[in-house]
């Protein structure tokens, strides 16, 4: 993190997002337009990724091999679950859902994708730092996540989507209910080891919306470390979601 390819990378995404914004700010396009390019993106970052970390794995007995993705890199983190949110916003019809859809996407798009550009995991799960320009993976992963960033920022100045307060808590709602479901994802694809019946061991943990464990190496013990730090990111989440929707909550008092 914050090696001379990760700044670089983030000049470069930081210079696309103002580009881009400047661009959108100039000729307005209709919110669907920039969606369906969106859509196009997601869909070339996904074929990316996944034929890029697919290799042939053997079986136990070594008398088979089999192309295998490893559990990691499923679409089951909050900047990944964006691409259907982005497909669904983009062909389904407009409605108070489909208002509270864009009205999610607004901030988790920009935070989440921030986030991920500030600590990429990448690093330490895919590729190695020198590897940042070599590597299919490093554009798909910083520039699918720059991607997020100015949809997030167009997604509130379009003027086509009228995000009010009441947006923050069905926002608030939804990732909840993500981070919820994210634990019993991450137990799914973890893999346990039992002795007689009793687990004793677990080797591996998605870490799906960063629920079991932090970004940054803090060793968790026990389950107290366990809960204040699932208090910590959800008081975080609250107050991260809260900024973003400060100019909604002046303009509502205004009115």
């Amino acid at each position: 993190m914050f090696s001379i390819y990760h700044i670089i990378w983030l000049v470069i995404c930081l210079a696309i997002v103002a580009g881009f914004t400047v661009y959108l700010k100039k000729n307005k396009p209709e919110l669907k337009d920039v969606l369906s390019v969106c859509c196009v993106v997601c869909v070339l970052s996904e074929i990316i990724k996944v034929f890029s970390m697919i290799r042939m794995v053997p079986s136990s007995d070594g008398s088979l091999v089999y192309p295998y993705i490893e559990l990691n890199h499923m679409p089951l983190h909050l900047c990944s679950i964006q691409i259907l949110i982005i497909f669904y916003a983009r062909f389904s019809k407009k409605s108070d859902f489909h208002d509270s859809v864009l009205a999610f996407m607004y901030p988790t798009t920009i935070l989440g994708a921030f986030m991920a550009l500030a600590m990429p995991s990448i690093y330490s799960t895919t590729i190695r730092p020198d590897q940042s320009f070599t590597h299919p993976m490093a554009y798909q992963f910083f520039l699918y996540h720059t991607m997020l960033i100015i949809l997030g920022l167009y997604i509130y100045r379009c003027g086509e989507v009228e995000i009010r307060p009441k947006h923050y808590f069905s926002t608030m709602g939804i990732v909840a209910l993500m981070a919820f479901l994210s634990l019993y994802v991450n137990s799914l694809l973890a893999s346990p080891t039992y002795v007689n019946g009793q687990l004793v061991s677990v080797d591996f943990i998605t870490n799906m919306f960063f629920t079991y464990r932090p970004p940054i190496n803090i060793a968790l013990t026990e389950i107290w470390h366990w809960y204040l730090y699932l208090a910590v990111i959800t008081v975080l989440a609250f107050a991260l979601v809260a900024v973003f929707y400060i100019p909604v909550f002046r303009r509502a008092k205004r009115k």
